[in-house]
């Protein structure tokens, strides 16, 4: 008998809504301030794409551009 909850993985789907939960942050955060995503990006050192793929969860790891858009916008030290 096939094992049917193969396609149900907990830890995948928690590090997806992670990186979606992470991403609209950065995007409230990014309208908070009035930046556009070119801006940010810029700040960032890195290109207006992975702003908007962060933006949309399809990065991973997070952590790292995480932290680096919050210090461009001056949220963290």
């Amino acid at each position: 008998m096939a094992n049917t909850d193969s396609w149900f993985d907990p830890a995948a789907n928690k590090a997806i809504e992670e990186a979606e939960d992470c991403g609209r942050l950065i995007e409230i955060v990014r309208g908070e301030e009035g930046w556009t995503r070119t801006q940010l990006a810029e700040a960032s050192n890195v290109s207006e794409a992975d702003v908007e793929n962060f933006e949309q969860g399809r990065v991973s790891p997070i952590e790292p551009l995480f932290t680096n858009f919050l210090r461009a916008m001056g949220r963290t030290s």
